[in-house]
């Protein structure tokens, strides 16, 4: 379980991005994945050099078993308003609200 604070509690999850998009987290990070955004690392995003430093996104480690613990991806909305301005004047591809 996640326990927010006001360091995390703006940050915002794949899937609510993606759903703008009418598209799965999946799908979407696929997506990002082809456009040369990020790439996979372990079971974790994590963004190209050129755009991690940014401030685009925040990782938060999330103990799911007394001796699990993973590691998780999250946008802040810097990165969602990068993500909005990146495909829509690369790709011309529009969140589903703005068609």
């Amino acid at each position: 379980m996640i326990k927010y604070s006001s360091s995390n509690r703006d940050l915002i999850p794949i899937t609510v991005i993606a759903k703008d998009y009418g598209k799965s987290a999946k799908a979407f990070n696929q997506l990002l994945s082809e456009l040369k955004i990020q790439y996979k690392c372990g079971n974790t995003w994590a963004l190209y050099q050129e755009y991690a430093d940014k401030g685009y996104t925040n990782s938060i480690t999330i103990q799911v078993s007394e001796k699990r613990y993973v590691t998780r991806t999250y946008w802040t909305q810097k990165g969602r308003e990068f993500l909005y301005d990146f495909l829509k004047n690369k790709h011309s591809i529009l969140p589903n609200i703005k068609n």
